[in-house]
């Protein structure tokens, strides 16, 4: 019988597992060990410290492993699915991106429906709706390669099979398929192109997620104090079961299977089924605000990268309910499916008792009553005559102290780095590494 590795891994036990694509079966890669010279357990006793090992060495594994599933030596079966699942592994932190251009956009339209119906259309609208517009023709810019992401919790992942936990603030629950970035390698505070590059085709995996959102408490949020997400994203995040080595799927200036042909729409094709029908679908090779290097980069900017930490890419466009208008509801089961990451389910549970919408969190219900509905009435009928004539002076304003701008001012921790930036060899971003794109 012939055998077809890719380095797609997973744990069995106290070994990492590599998938045989031929016989559909999983190689105990500490067993190939223990039979092989020259190769050792150690190094197989986790994730991290298999992608630490150099690509030379992966590869010595994986011609070991031929051999090994040759003799029918194979890792037992995955646990059956349906109760709870702990995740492939423990993010040491998680960070998660918006890289798609289209899912953006599309997202921006989706949530007017959202505000319109949780009571914040008119802030959204102008704090959101309205700003992104004008936003994000610079933040899609080849110039401007700052992509924005925001900081998640790694403690509430699970795993494959996992019961979701309906979230107690929340009436608006949705999913998100998503490919994110494990980094495997040490990255610096200050990284080179290179060095990013070399960190994710070296020592990186990527492995499918999915991130759940409630979108209503994400509309009371961004419509209250604008701290950004707080409660909306950071309940749960389901981890597929294996992960995939970056170098199978990615190679530098975002060449490889993950965004192969950009331009011509190629990529990995991605799936959403909800209860067995079909809900979303898209690619990873769409176009995306940055490069992944540079994503790398930025999050790395003087913090540096550590093994464990996770990098989400973003929602792959058309992949969340709220492009496609449609929501997940208690016992619904949601499957998210990626070419060559595999696939991820879960089953959402039911919301517990005494569950109210975010904004309504620790009122009466007095509060939400007559006299509530015309306080709030009696605002906006204010809003309606003061804010026309005060918008139109503001942006009258901001129009003339754009035209007249001629660059910041120098800031009081920035005075006197001319001088001393002379005394010391100048350093490159991510973006300035001389190989470039």
């Amino acid at each position: 019988r012939s055998h077809s590795f890719i380095m797609r891994l997973r744990t069995t036990g106290d070994a990492v597992s590599v998938f045989d694509e031929e016989s559909a079966s999983w190689v105990d890669l500490g067993a190939v060990a223990t039979q092989t010279p020259g190769l050792f357990v150690e190094e197989t006793r986790s994730l991290l410290a298999f992608l630490a090992l150099s690509r030379e060495r992966r590869e010595a594994y994986k011609t070991a492993a031929a051999t090994h599933a040759a003799g029918q030596h194979t890792a037992p079966p995955p646990q059956g699915g349906g109760g709870p699942a702990a995740p492939l592994f423990a993010p040491l932190s998680f960070r998660d991106a918006a890289l798609y251009v289209r899912h953006l956009k599309q997202a921006s339209k989706g949530f007017q429906t959202v505000a319109l119906k949780s009571g914040n259309l008119l802030q959204l609208f102008f704090g959101q709706l309205v700003g992104k517009s004008i936003r994000l023709p610079w933040l899609v810019s080849p110039s401007a390669r700052k992509p924005p992401y925001y900081v998640g919790n790694a403690l509430t992942f699970v795993g494959d099979g996992a019961a979701i936990e309906w979230p107690s603030h929340a009436a608006w629950l949705d999913y998100e398929l998503e490919v994110a970035l494990l980094i495997g390698s040490r990255v610096s505070r200050h990284p080179t192109r290179a060095e990013c590059e070399a960190a994710i085709l070296e020592h990186g995996a990527f492995v499918l997620i999915n991130d759940f959102s409630a979108r209503d408490t994400q509309a009371d949020e961004l419509a209250s104090v604008g701290f950004g997400f707080v409660k909306s994203k950071s309940f749960c995040t389901a981890m597929a079961a294996s992960l995939v080595t970056a170098d199978e799927l990615w190679d530098p200036n975002d060449g490889g299977r993950l965004f192969d042909s950009k331009k011509s729409g190629g990529g990995l094709a991605c799936a959403v089924l909800v209860n067995g029908e079909l809900w979303s679908s898209g690619s990873t090779g769409d176009r995306t605000v940055c490069s992944l290097a540079e994503y790398v980069g930025f999050a790395a900017l003087d913090e540096g990268l550590g093994p464990g930490e996770l990098l989400g890419l973003g929602t792959v466009p058309g992949c969340c309910g709220l492009e496609v208008g449609r929501w997940l509801r208690p016992g619904d089961e949601v499957v998210v499916a990626c070419d060559g990451l595999g696939t991820l389910a879960n089953r959402i549970g039911r919301p517990p008792a005494g569950a109210v919408n975010f904004r309504h969190l620790g009122e009466s219900s007095s509060a939400r009553g007559l006299a509530a509905r015309l306080k709030t009435a009696a605002k906006l009928v204010a809003m309606a005559v003061v804010v026309p004539p005060l918008s139109f002076v503001l942006l009258l304003a901001g129009a003339v102290a754009a035209l007249a701008w001629r660059g910041p001012l120098t800031s009081p921790g920035l005075a006197d780095s001319s001088s001393a930036s002379s005394s010391r060899p100048p350093t490159r971003g991510p973006q300035q590494d001389p190989k470039g794109d």
